[in-house]
């Protein structure tokens, strides 16, 4: 799970190293070379989000020096600069004082303000003597920070400013001891080697009513001006309007297809899957056409407006902008989007004054946020959309919430944006057409931008639940429950209102879903991917996350056998697979029951057999195969016994994984002729170029030797083994851990061996 890279400040990648590359429990040790004046950043991850185990480190060192040597986690994201000259990089920022005018060393340099004054300071390009296109960027912490050209992880940001063409202006409210990264640059280059001068100036502390009772307080005054009202004076200011802009939605709208390996999107919302999307991409414009800001706040002061995502490192503002598609029967699709990672004064249009970042957000009177269509997540997914027609929706506070002094919206109505769209892939690709003629939406029980939808019966507002398969008009455990057991009577066919993986047909998954959905309920907060809709039901599938089930520990005498899991790259929540060629009477669970305390169910009329926790204990995943179940059968009933079908295997994250079948199926020629296990020794082991098997052949049977490697390929077969050992060569394996299969008619054996 773990990859890296080393990229130059200037994009060039030096080196990489892809996930899925390295083997566990083996160190690796890569050399780089960089130009000697080559700013870099060390960027390691992982997929899974566990970093490397605590027994685990990982370091590096530059031309002999050490830089750092680490054995903390890191979970998703760790990064390191070095070999920087200042201001070459925020870890190396040059510091800098208000009042002062200073010039760019190179394009993006880096500068650390710290303020000794609370107030509005204004950081402006405009005093530059270049006639090029410049821009300011200012970010509130340099850790595991992605840089990009746009206003992505910033606090602050300005390109182009009315007041002076293509220079850039940022004014906002800066906090007195906290450190501010400013990074002064230019347009795709726009400058080139030219310097960029600017200045940063203190304009003084907000001046006005500082009484929280009072109808006009202002939240970022710290000096009263003697104008604070009482509420139900005549003179007090109207509310604020956040009103959506209609032309910046229609002008935007663009076909994107990229590719997604990445689970925070998931977690995120803003994604449906992984692997090739197809998004359309827009920009969304919010103004505040009211006479108060619209105030929401700091979200390190743990307001519940926020929900903090590890994942990708920064707050949601949980009510903000919300993306909707509705299908022509008004339907919303389970594709929508709820943005909201910062909410600032990118621009003042309408004569405000900026103040807000997304340290401190808000959208204050006279001014704008926007939302441009290259960011991260403003798009929706319509990979799984069918061609068509549709009403898509871009809305603000779609909930009418106060903002977070209480102060409520004196219009609604323009709260909302709409286009009709057609999506077509007749010519093999999307082509999506803006529609004439698109009527206001109107829910199904006549209402204006109503909310009211069908219920999974297709009645308007009806009382049907998805996942109430037990029809007692509650969402509850005992559904979770009653899937498996009416799926292991054959009891249960799909439908609308029960196949909650969207599969056209039920499985383990659809249980998972919704045992999901109970515990966590629609906004759970993840440890790691932030907060997430459990109840909203889509059945994804992670290509990333590969599973594999093979027989082993046959025990013809006592009528079982075993069937061992290979998980190494997620931890498992629920299974289902099919068995034939044996009547099976009852299953046991074979995994620690501290860890995974279950009952497996059998379908003895299919010898189906589902596993699944309802409280979210996982079978953690691991490098080497674990024993899962085991099976006892009353009777033989084919020439051979075989793992039929995976039908679903479920991991933590609630998604379905990419399953294998491994070894062959059991070849029976009667009762008595079932291969027993037997013990195998393996000298040395770890190995370095070979290594020796010894098992017992008394009557020199003829064996066949098996090799694969960590993911389930083969790696070497030897047939026609007749001795009691057996050497292996494996010098030019690489370094890894590696499996066997032994077996003959009468014997088989299976384990690990290392190669190092």
């Amino acid at each position: 799970e773990t990859y890296w890279s080393i990229v130059g400040v200037d994009g060039t990648v030096y080196a990489e190293v892809p996930p899925n590359y390295y083997n566990s429990q083996q160190t690796y040790a890569d050399t780089v070379c960089i130009p000697n004046d080559a700013c870099v950043t060390f960027n390691l991850g992982d997929t899974y989000g566990d970093g490397i185990f605590a027994s685990g480190n990982y370091g590096l060192e530059l031309n002999g020096e050490i830089l750092f040597l680490q054995t903390t986690p890191f979970n998703y994201h760790f990064s390191y600069t070095t070999n920087c000259a200042p201001g070459e990089y925020c870890d190396v920022a040059e510091e800098i004082e208000e009042g002062t005018t200073y010039t760019t060393a190179f394009d993006d340099q880096w500068y650390i303000f710290i303020p000794d004054s609370i107030g509005t300071y204004e950081i402006s390009t405009c005093f530059d003597s270049t006639n090029c296109d410049t821009k300011i960027w200012i970010y509130d912490s340099c850790e595991n920070l992605a840089v990009a050209e746009d206003n992505s992880g910033t606090i602050f940001y300005n390109d182009n400013n009315e007041a002076c063409s293509l220079k850039a202006i940022v004014q906002g409210y800066f906090d007195v001891g906290v450190p501010y990264y400013i990074r002064i640059g230019d347009a795709e280059d726009a400058c080139g080697e030219h310097p960029v001068s600017w200045e940063i100036n203190y304009f003084g502390p907000v001046i006005g009513c500082t009484d929280p009772t009072a109808c006009n307080y202002n939240p970022l005054a710290s000096i009263d001006d003697g104008s604070c009202m009482p509420f139900g004076e005549p003179d007090c200011p109207l509310g604020p309007d956040l009103a959506i802009s209609q032309s910046a939605l229609e002008s935007s709208l663009y076909v994107s297809v990229e590719e997604n390996t990445d689970p925070c999107y998931i977690a995120e919302g803003c994604m449906n899957g992984y692997g090739q999307r197809t998004l359309i991409r827009f920009t969304t414009r919010i103004d505040n056409f009211g006479e108060t800001d619209y105030f929401i706040g700091s979200p390190s002061e743990e307001s519940d407006q926020f929900t903090y995502d590890n994942c990708h490192a920064h707050y949601h503002y949980d009510g903000y902008a919300e993306y909707v598609l509705f299908d022509n029967q008004g339907q919303q699709l389970p594709i929508g989007f709820k943005n909201g990672f910062c909410v600032l004064d990118l621009g003042c249009s309408g004569g405000g004054t900026p103040q807000y970042g997304c340290s401190y957000m808000g959208i204050s009177a006279g001014c704008e946020d926007i939302y441009g269509a290259s960011l991260p997540c403003q798009f929706i997914d319509v990979t799984d959309v069918a061609d068509g027609d549709y009403t898509f929706v871009t809305r603000v506070n779609w909930d009418h919430a106060p903002d977070a002094l209480g102060r409520i919206e004196t219009d609604s109505l323009n709260n909302w944006a709409q286009v009709c769209i057609n999506l077509d892939r007749s010519s093999g690709e999307l082509e999506f057409t803006l529609l004439e003629d698109c009527s206001p939406y109107v829910d199904c029980a006549g209402v204006l931008y109503g909310d009211a939808q069908q219920d999974c019966n297709g009645d308007c507002n009806g009382p049907a639940l998805t996942g109430d398969v037990d029809n007692n008009g509650i969402q509850d455990m005992a559904d979770a429950e009653a899937y498996v057991t009416l799926l292991s009577g054959n009891d249960i066919e799909a439908s609308p209102c029960n196949d909650l993986s969207g599969e056209g047909n039920l499985t383990v998954f659809d249980a998972a879903l919704m045992s999901s959905c109970i515990n966590y309920g629609s906004s759970h907060q993840h440890t790691d991917t932030g907060a997430h809709d459990h109840c909203d039901f889509q059945g994804i599938i992670n290509p990333l996350d590969e599973v594999s089930l093979f027989i082993s520990n046959w025990n013809p005498d006592e009528n079982y056998l075993d069937i061992e899991l290979r998980n190494p790259t997620a931890s498992i929540v629920a299974y289902q697979f099919q068995m034939s060629g044996l009547q099976i009477t009852h299953v046991d669970n074979l995994v620690p029951p501290e860890m995974y305390p279950i009952f497996p169910v059998v379908n003895t009329t299919e010898q189906t057999i589902y596993g699944i926790s309802y409280q979210d204990s996982t079978i953690l995943k691991s490098f080497l195969p674990q024993p899962l179940v085991r099976i006892h059968y009353s009777e033989i009933t084919a020439e051979e016994i075989c793992i039929e079908a995976i039908h679903d295997i479920v991991n933590q994250d609630y998604e379905a994984t990419v399953t294998h079948i491994e070894g062959d199926c059991l070849m029976i020629s009667g009762t008595s002729s079932v291969p027993k296990t037997m013990d195998v020794s393996i000298s040395p082991n770890p190995f370095s170029k070979q290594t020796t098997l010894t098992f017992p052949n008394p009557r020199q049977e003829s064996f066949t030797l098996q090799i694969t490697d960590a993911t389930g390929k083969m790696v070497q077969e030897i047939e026609g083994i007749q001795t009691e050992q057996f050497m292996l060569q494996g010098e030019h394996w690489q370094s890894g851990v590696y499996y066997y299969k032994l077996f003959s008619k009468s014997y088989l054996a299976t384990g690990m061996i290392t190669k190092f």
